[in-house]
């Protein structure tokens, strides 16, 4: 069945069966009927609140039950579901809101200093509710949604209207609001859907922080009638209990959480036999990490590839393809055009390094307020990625690296990618990232921050033999630090602009 807006996925889904669970959180269990009663009646309070078609809310909190009341009752009533990531310190906070501009703030008390900031900076803002506690001049959540389940229809509302605005995790410049409709919801979880494919049956256990691409993984679930499991923060061990106990049949990971769960010294203390699929995105897994996992987890890994720009996904390598295609993303999902262009926009050749560009009714209506922005980034349709890659002679696609991060050293293109491939094959190394830093004789230099592993010892001189021994030398690191980790978004991308800034302050 093809939903018409996200209001019917609630309201009008024929995949539901009202007494299943819905949401399970710590000890709060929520079956799908009470979830609904709970849109409708949050969905009820906002339009009590003066919210309407097109008026932004803004939502700060963590993985709870509340987040995805809010989601679906801001969209069902024509609202704009605006989520902020809550690692943000309160000033990019402020940011964010002064362009956003949004009616309603819902969010957990303890931003109370991005809340202060908001009633001073933020015009449009005429309420303010906290999900937990209580906060001078904010009304309680629960008592602010204490109404009828009876949610008004707005009208009007289609597949074109907007309904959400998330902002770009910024890994290589700042962040840009991307406006996203009710229609690139719905596509891309039938898109994904068709990969994973969830039923009432199935269990998802939600890690990752919701306010980003990865709630996809909780909406299809909902969607399909299925289970999620939402956890606050990341532990291994308790991810691992949670499945065990709790039957899990998919989650999703990057691959540093797959690490941390493989390298605990019970692991095979659980038993994981209820998992179907584990997607894994933000970076590929490959040589030792890759055999590690499909021996510990079995042939149940499914790497994903998407943007914010994209809803979540443009691509997924299957469990069955990465025994051949180790390292790629697929051929793109059902849907989805992928492409691998060249300067003039035409195709390359197999094997030839170009920009990967998207198409489908996932790929967002644009970029809030930044219309040059946009004609940028989605030219006759199709969405510039700004990844390069390459399509082997099977039609599979290969992410080389990103395009701001290719480094031009000496007039010569390197791709740290592909050297950091290299360098993870040691066996000190746990993580790594490479990247160019301003230089004034070869324009840019290549310099490396490893994480080691904590049982192995490794020094700098050792690792750049190991490079000299393995690489070109132009591919060679000028310099290599060992840190005790890599800066990341809540994504798991490497935030590669930290680490240059870093480098160039030592130089």
């Amino acid at each position: 069945m093809t939903f018409k807006t996200l209001r019917d996925v609630i309201f009008n889904n024929p995949h539901i069966e009202d007494e299943r669970l819905a949401i399970i959180a710590g000890d709060r269990r929520v079956t799908h009927a009470a979830f609904r009663d709970r849109v409708a009646s949050v969905g009820r309070a906002l339009h009590d609140a003066g919210v309407r078609p097109g008026d932004r809310v803004a939502v700060l909190m963590e993985n709870v039950p509340e987040f995805l009341e809010c989601y679906y009752a801001i969209t069902g009533s024509g609202g704009i579901f605006a989520p902020l990531n809550w690692r943000l310190h309160p000033t990019e906070h402020s940011v964010l809101l002064q362009d956003a501009q949004p009616k309603v703030i819902i969010a957990a008390a303890k931003y109370d200093a991005t809340i202060s900031s908001a009633r001073r900076d933020v015009a449009s803002l005429e309420q303010i509710i906290v999900t937990d506690g209580e906060l001078p001049g904010c009304a309680n959540f629960f008592e602010w949604s204490d109404v009828p389940a009876d949610m008004p229809n707005p009208g009007g509302i289609d597949r074109s209207s907007v309904a959400a605005l998330l902002y770009t995790s910024g890994t290589t410049s700042k962040p840009k609001g991307v406006v996203l409709s009710h229609g690139n919801y719905i596509s891309d979880i039938e898109h994904v859907a068709s990969v994973f494919l969830p039923r009432r049956e199935s269990v998802n256990l939600q890690m990752s922080p919701m306010y980003h691409a990865a709630m996809s993984h909780s909406t299809m679930h909902l969607t399909y009638g299925g289970t999620t499991i939402l956890e606050r923060h990341f532990d291994p061990r308790k991810a691992l209990q949670l499945i065990d106990t709790e039957n899990v049949t998919f989650f999703f990971a990057v691959p540093t959480m797959l690490y941390q769960m493989m390298d605990l010294p019970d692991f095979e203390s659980f038993d994981l036999s209820s998992i179907e699929r584990i997607a894994y995105g933000a970076a590929p897994i490959t040589g030792r990490r890759l055999q590690q996992a499909l021996r510990q987890f079995g042939n149940r890994l499914y790497q994903s590839y998407g943007l914010t720009e994209s809803t979540s996904h443009f691509s997924v390598l299957t469990a069955e393809d990465h025994e051949r295609a180790a390292g790629s993303i697929g051929k793109g999902l059902l849907g989805v055009d992928l492409r691998v262009v060249d300067t003039q926009g035409s195709d390359t050749a197999p094997d030839e390094i170009g920009e990967i560009i998207a198409r489908g009714d996932n790929v967002m209506v644009g970029y809030w307020q930044m219309p040059d922005e946009t004609a940028e980034t989605i030219v006759d349709g199709w969405l510039h990625t700004g990844d390069l890659g390459r399509r082997d002679e099977q039609g599979f696609i290969y992410v080389v690296d990103r395009k701001k991060d290719m480094v031009i050293s000496g007039g010569i293109n390197i791709y740290p990618r592909e050297i950091e491939d290299v360098i993870s094959h040691h066996p000190a190394v746990s993580e790594v990232a490479v990247l160019g830093i301003s230089d004034p004789l070869w324009g840019e230099a290549l310099v490396a921050a490893m994480v080691s592993k904590s049982d192995v010892q490794v020094t700098t001189a050792e690792m750049m033999t190991y490079c000299r021994e393995h690489l070109g030398g132009y591919k060679v690191p000028k310099r290599i630090e060992i840190v005790d980790a890599l800066p990341k978004n809540p994504s798991g991308k490497t935030l590669k602009r930290e680490l240059r800034e870093r480098f160039e302050r030592a130089e």
